[in-house]
């Protein structure tokens, strides 16, 4: 499964999360810092960390847990 990890530089819990999200080994994570990304400044400053899952169709912001990421998993691979 991919995904889009949307983060920022010197954010504690972007790097909290990645560390949840990076205990998946399923997952290919393509992370996306927001600072550096015009289109994705707006949508996802104030929300990150943000993971992306279904071409954007499914989105999981800050607060989560590892429960959370397996349940998105779900979703995503029926």
């Amino acid at each position: 499964m991919k995904v889009n990890y949307y983060t920022k530089y010197g954010c504690g819990l972007c790097d909290e999360g990645l560390a949840l999200l990076r205990r998946f080994a399923d997952i290919d994570i393509r992370i996306i810092d927001v600072e550096n990304d015009v289109d994705k400044y707006e949508p996802y400053l104030h929300r990150i960390p943000v993971i992306s899952a279904d071409n954007g169709k499914q989105e999981l912001a800050w607060p989560f847990d590892a429960e959370d990421i397996r349940k998105l998993v779900a979703r995503s691979h029926p």
